[in-house]
């Protein structure tokens, strides 16, 4: 059976994309346009691993991510951060991230598994999800 992956994002562009290249490497992908309707999918579908956006409408991928890792059932959930925030900031969000998986309890909230920036690249996402699904 195909691993699942949800993406969540709100610009369909890049949900089209994300699919696109990863159905075409027999995985099996679902999406959500928000945090919001991305919590409801994760509770009703269990994927095997997340893509998520940082900013988006109803609630945002921080937030979404906090109550990921808030929940016993789904914090295990592998989740890649996939973002264009730090080209239009200048903040270093990957630096941030990696930062935060060795802090105390309240920075556990925000840690993830990998970081792509938009716009991305297909192999790299490809190589990225391979290795966080054989090592779940």
């Amino acid at each position: 059976m195909p691993k699942k992956i949800l993406i969540v994002d709100d610009d369909p562009d890049i949900v089209l994309f994300l699919s696109t290249v990863l159905q075409d490497h027999g995985y099996h992908t679902i999406d959500a346009p928000n945090g919001q309707e991305g919590l409801e999918m994760v509770k009703a579908e269990h994927p095997d691993l997340i893509l998520l956006d940082l900013m988006m409408p109803k609630k945002s991928g921080i937030s979404l991510l906090s109550d990921l890792r808030n929940d016993p059932d789904n914090r295990q959930i592998p989740v890649i951060m996939v973002t264009g925030v730090s080209s239009e900031t200048g903040h270093d969000l990957e630096a941030f991230f990696k930062g935060s998986s060795t802090g105390d309890q309240d920075s556990k909230a925000v840690t993830i598994e990998g970081y792509l920036e938009k716009p991305v690249e297909p192999e790299k996402l490809l190589n990225l999800v391979k290795k966080l699904l054989q090592s779940a």
